[in-house]
């Protein structure tokens, strides 16, 4: 077989598993919040988790705060959110970048006044950090439309270890607990 069609033949293979991939990717977003509320989650604690995984420095660092993007928080909640932003996303890799300025987009956009008031610093440093990062990551983050949910599998998965939401055995019931899980 001649190197011409060996190259077509794998490119062609490539593009399909590709295809396939990608066809069922984002098969949890929604545009509909009611779709993606955690009843009972507590914030508090999965803001712990947060800092937690932020502080650890892995990749998927700031994929607890982009799980609870969708949630409702209170001013408290949003600075501490603001902070650790702040704090972290110069030392994060490129696929947390794009998470976290998804996630700070996403609590600005759908946020009361106040909560915006609060996170406009964030909001701000993020749309421009999202422009840079990634095509997808300034389509979540900049869109007129607000992309919820857990995307896909994997987020669900990572949103089940690492939210807390007591009395829904699908997802942590503590902070001790992630800890323990460790």
């Amino acid at each position: 077989m001649n190197w011409n069609r060996r190259k077509w033949m794998f490119y062609s293979l490539t593009g399909g598993i590709f295809l396939l991939l990608i066809s069922g990717c984002m098969r949890y977003l929604t545009h509909n919040r009611n779709d993606v509320l955690l009843e009972g989650i507590d914030i508090d604690q999965s803001l712990q988790v947060a800092e937690y995984e932020l502080d650890r420095g892995k990749t998927g660092a700031s994929l607890t705060i982009w799980a609870m993007r969708n949630q409702f928080f209170n001013e408290s909640q949003a600075e501490t959110i603001s902070d650790l932003y702040f704090n972290y996303v110069d030392s994060l890799r490129r696929f947390d970048v794009w998470h976290i300025t998804w996630a700070v987009s996403d609590i600005y956009r759908l946020g009361s006044p106040s909560i915006r008031t609060v996170l406009d610093n964030a909001y701000k440093d993020a749309s421009k950090r999202a422009q840079n990062t990634h095509r997808l990551a300034n389509r979540m983050a900049n869109s007129e439309k607000v992309y919820m949910g857990d995307a896909h599998s994997g987020g669900r998965a990572y949103a089940r270890k690492h939210l807390v939401v007591p009395g829904n055995k699908k997802y942590l019931q503590s902070f001790d607990e992630f800890l323990e899980s460790l």
